[in-house]
């Protein structure tokens, strides 16, 4: 009876541990934010990487290539323009606290925090420095934050579509980057991708938001057609940066170029990289690779086909 007791004292102490491991593991996988008024995440684990854990998979999965003059004014203005977008939404924050602003904010920072790793990496003068917020150096950027401020400031409403505006006009300048021909830097176009999928989550959470009002949203800057797939697309997750070369989570950003850039593990480099022009064709849930695009030497690297998704380039 005796040792009847201590077996059942034992499988409940054993049983205790596995309830707390799961339930820690859950939380772990729950995600650190919710996206606005309506309380539904926007931050979710995986979909974007943390600042070290970007900036560690670009150094570990992309060496050092040389730098085009296009692909260093590339790097410096989207470092200041997802300041611009980070210090507009801490500003709305504070008029409206309304949660979107403060969570999206936060992954901006990331977003700032991936751009300035390369800077780093290829010893460009960081245009951010010590400005405080609301300050930049691009003077297109400057007006574009007075301005949005100001239309911000007029009600909730107007706040909220501000918010739809910068990602709206950030989707555009990313792709417009990812397409130049000038800009082929594996790491570089890993960055942009990942920026992209994440400014699509953040454009259906600002829309989500306005719909709550009963209000829509007229897009400016990206076409109606990729307007319409994002709003009516489920929330991207996963990254393809880091963890061993996922089948990815996002759709394809224009017409690819073909086969991988540079080198490194998952770039997508290779003899097998496909140089075709149809890789990563925009609208589809397959983008980016589809079925075979990319791949190096069978091990799948740059995201193999099946869930497919990411860099737009072929890669």
């Amino acid at each position: 009876m005796k040792n009847q007791m201590v077996r059942w004292i034992g499988s409940i102490a054993l049983l205790a541990g596995f309830t707390l491991l799961f339930s820690q593991c859950e939380k772990a996988e729950q995600p650190g934010a919710v996206d606005g008024l309506s309380g539904t995440a926007i931050t979710e684990r995986g979909v974007e990487a943390g600042p070290v854990d970007m900036c560690s998979c670009l150094t570990a999965n992309f060496g050092l290539q040389e730098l085009s003059d296009a692909e260093e004014e590339a790097l410096l203005f989207m470092r200041e323009e997802e300041k611009m977008a980070r210090d507009v939404y801490l500003g709305l924050n504070e008029q409206w606290q309304a949660p979107v602003f403060a969570n999206i904010a936060r992954s901006e920072q990331r977003h700032m925090d991936a751009i300035l790793c390369l800077i780093k990496k290829y010893e460009l003068e960081d245009p951010v420095g010590e400005n405080a917020q609301g300050v930049f150096q691009n003077a297109t950027l400057q007006e574009m934050y007075n301005n949005l401020m100001a239309q911000g400031a007029g009600s909730l409403k107007d706040a909220l579509t501000v918010g739809a505006t910068i990602e709206d006009v950030d989707i555009f300048d990313l792709l417009q980057n990812i397409d130049n021909s000038a800009i082929d830097n594996g790491d570089i176009l890993a960055a942009f991708t990942e920026l992209t999928r994440g400014s699509r989550n953040h454009l259906r959470g600002f829309i989500r938001q306005l719909d709550i009002l009963g209000e829509t949203y007229q897009v400016q800057y990206i076409s109606q057609e990729e307007f319409n797939y994002i709003i009516s697309s489920e929330r991207e997750k996963g990254s393809a940066i880091c963890g061993a070369c996922p089948n990815g989570g996002g759709q394809g950003n224009s017409n690819g170029k073909g086969g991988g850039n540079g080198t490194g593990a998952c770039d997508g480099s290779g003899s097998n990289g496909n140089t075709g022009p149809n890789n990563g064709n925009s609208g589809g849930n397959n983008n980016g690779n589809g079925n075979g695009g990319g791949n190096t030497g069978g091990n799948g690297n740059g995201n193999s086909g099946g869930n497919g998704g990411g860099n737009s380039r072929g890669n």
